[in-house]
């Protein structure tokens, strides 16, 4: 999602309003997926050791003060509107506690309640001014996202890690570019089905993050972990790239 609004909202773009429409929309329809099936998975296979019961109860629960939450924000943020400097630490400090909450109380791996703490703002025109007093954050965050990438590549296992890159990379295009450039045809969309496949062809933050989850549990071995990482920056850069070169016809 970061790399798409980067791609809607640049200068340079070359994408029409239906086509960034539908990047979003299919953008947000992956990260509630990729959240909902990571909460499946972790309930399935338990969590921190934790018996499978007590799992599924603590995502219940987590998932009930992420909901109540984005219901009781805007009210408490609408009452402090006028006064700036409590607004943004009501604002910063709510996401900050859901995401400390899920992880200390109910035993939710850090980066998947973050997530959630994110989503838990609902669509209000209060919480709308809270992402537009966030957006310098929101840059500062992107920023380090791609140094945090940068600095956790070992140039010395690039050679052992680049036929996984390869491997992962092949299976986007197969699995992801194509179905996505033939379902937009199909379905008619009015998005321009090229543009629309290219601007979703990146493994970005998500991925990243489950990536690091499994190297941090043993389940991807180093070189592999860093041909993810190899994966991520290529297609995050390409699909930027790219989505501009597109020809402009359908």
């Amino acid at each position: 999602s970061v790399v798409i609004v980067n791609i809607t909202r640049s200068r340079r773009r070359t994408t029409d309003q239906p086509t960034e429409v539908a990047l979003l929309g299919w953008s947000v329809l992956q990260d509630v997926t990729g959240v909902a099936l990571a909460a499946i998975l972790l309930a399935a296979l338990g969590s921190n050791g934790r018996p499978l019961p007590v799992t599924l109860a603590g995502l219940t629960v987590f998932a009930g003060v992420a909901a109540a939450t984005a219901r009781l924000l805007p009210r408490v943020l609408h009452s402090i509107r006028d006064q700036h400097d409590l607004f943004l630490l009501v604002s910063v400090s709510s996401g900050l506690v859901i995401a400390g909450l899920g992880t200390v109380v109910f035993g939710i791996p850090l980066a998947l309640a973050a997530f959630v703490a994110g989503l838990a703002i609902a669509e209000d025109p209060t919480t709308t001014e809270v992402r537009r007093r966030l957006l310098p954050f929101r840059d500062l965050f992107a920023v380090l996202f791609f140094v945090v990438i940068g600095s956790l590549i070992e140039p010395g296992r690039l050679g052992e890690a680049l036929p996984f890159a390869g491997a992962l990379l092949l299976l986007l295009v197969l699995a992801k570019t194509l179905p996505i450039a033939l379902l937009a045809r199909w379905r008619r969309l009015p998005a321009r089905p090229s543009q629309l496949a290219i601007g979703l062809s990146q493994m970005g933050e998500f991925s990243f993050v489950l990536g690091t989850a499994a190297a941090s549990h043993g389940i991807l071995t180093r070189a592999q972990y860093v041909g993810i990482l190899v994966a991520v920056i290529i297609t995050i850069i390409a699909s930027t790239v790219l989505v501009r070169e597109v020809p402009r016809r359908p």
